[in-house]
């Protein structure tokens, strides 16, 4: 009976090491290699502009990221309506009451956690982000031209105060115009968002982005003259991303 039990010990032990031989070759999913570096182009997209971003860092561990941004965006007060004049060869547009444009710049740190990573055979990866620091708020006088006569027309920015009637204005001066007055509102921004990548590439890196921005600034800066101006901006954005991993 003894001499039995050993000799079924022995086939099912054999049998076990001709099929883990037989599975020598069989594919067994990796994890693609862990990347160290990581810098991106962003395209941004928001509820009162657009914008440009740039960031660059590295990995804390294997899903967690610490990465420095900077960004400078656009930013309309919602109250901005387009008017037409036909004052002159051809028809202008321009925004009455107008006072600034203004341009925000950002320079943050940004922490990421990787929620769903990439496999050897899975190209896609979920990320969610948490962004703070410093937002400067630059704004330019908008100039304005003013037809006094058939023969006249004077180049002033935009005051609630002047004597110039709305029907006077021929359009928008040149962009230069005012770059001698610009002026700077110091803040701070918060943003927070998921990034959905997709990349057949282990060190590439192409993404869209949603999420949440709020810049906060120490007292309101003046855009339209007959509105009420903000100290707080929050909006909504979207990003699309390009960048590479190393």
């Amino acid at each position: 009976m003894v001499n039995k039990i050993i000799i079924v010990i022995f086939l099912v032990s054999l049998s076990l090491v001709s099929y883990s031989q037989s599975n020598e070759y069989d594919y067994v999913e990796e994890k693609p290699f862990l990347t160290k570096k990581e810098f991106a182009f962003s395209a941004v997209l928001h509820t009162s502009g657009w914008g440009l971003s740039f960031r660059k860092g590295e990995n804390l561990t294997v899903n967690k990221k610490r990465l420095y941004e900077i960004e400078f965006l656009s930013m309309k007060h919602p109250k901005e309506y387009k008017s037409v004049t036909y004052i002159g060869e051809r028809p202008k547009s321009f925004i009455y009451g107008k006072m600034n444009a203004l341009l925000v710049a950002h320079g943050g740190y940004r922490f990421e956690k990787i929620l769903f990573s990439k496999t050897e055979r899975n190209t896609f990866e979920i990320r969610f982000h948490a962004t703070g620091g410093v937002s400067l708020g630059l704004t330019k006088p908008v100039y304005y031209i003013y037809k006094i006569s058939n023969e006249i027309s004077l180049i002033d920015k935009f005051n609630p105060d002047s004597a110039y009637a709305p029907e006077q204005i021929a359009g928008k001066a040149e962009f230069t115009k005012g770059f001698d007055e610009i002026k700077l509102y110091p803040g701070l921004y918060l943003k927070t968002g998921t990034m959905f990548e997709y990349n057949p590439l282990n060190d590439g890196i192409t993404a869209i982005e949603v999420g949440m921005l709020l810049d906060v600034y120490g007292k309101k800066i003046p855009i339209m003259a007959y509105a009420k101006n903000k100290q707080v901006w929050f909006n909504f954005y979207a990003t699309l991303t390009i960048g590479r991993k190393s």
